[in-house]
């Protein structure tokens, strides 16, 4: 999709369009799974399931939405994956408190149920596969500086001047550092059922 395809596709979701918000979600929900699943790491994901965070991303970029001020596709990516990062902060610090009082919980589709089926129908389709689960343990296994010029690169879609930038490297180091990451991740995935 070029930069105004997502543009126009975006500006049609902030406009209340069904499908376009359909189509943004599917088309970003597994790369933001795999993403969520990388972030929460082993222990939190014997706790929490990585959809639920990933449905309480997209329903909160959904309320949301209005609020952005990207005009394209990797914008939209790096937005999503701050507010997943958040999420998984959030419940990762949550899971860690010594006392938990359960009727303090709150279903995550409290926040309107129109919106939540909304968010559910998207998501459904974005997730139905289980490619992004395969991704995100693969990712997981990787050496942490592979994994990171991955999501930086491929999730987050940054340029190299800005993932030089973030890892403390040139661009050529991590132009490098992504070849032989890529390397290892399909490697990685070829050992996998």
């Amino acid at each position: 999709m070029t930069r105004e395809e997502s543009t126009a596709l975006l500006r049609e979701a902030q406009r209340g369009s069904r499908e376009a918000l359909g189509e943004l979600y599917s088309r970003y929900g597994t790369r933001l799974l795999a993403f969520i699943r990388m972030r929460m790491g082993r222990d939190l994901r014997a706790r929490v399931e990585s959809r639920d965070i990933l449905q309480a991303t997209l329903l909160k970029s959904f309320q949301r939405l209005s609020q952005f001020e990207g005009g394209d596709g990797a914008t939209l990516m790096g937005w999503l994956i701050r507010i997943a990062e958040n999420e998984v902060r959030d419940q990762a610090d949550y899971q860690h408190r010594q006392r938990r009082d359960v009727s303090m919980a709150v279903p995550i589709d409290a926040g309107g149920v129109d919106m939540a089926a909304n968010v559910r129908s998207a998501l459904t389709a974005a997730v139905v596969t289980e490619e992004a689960e395969r991704l995100g343990a693969a990712l997981g296994a990787l050496d942490p500086d592979h994994r990171e010029v991955i999501v930086l690169r491929k999730l987050e879609e940054l340029s190299f001047k800005d993932v030089a930038a973030r890892m403390g490297r040139s661009e050529d180091a991590c132009r490098m550092l992504l070849a032989r990451a890529m390397v290892a991740l399909t490697l990685e995935l070829r050992s996998r059922p």
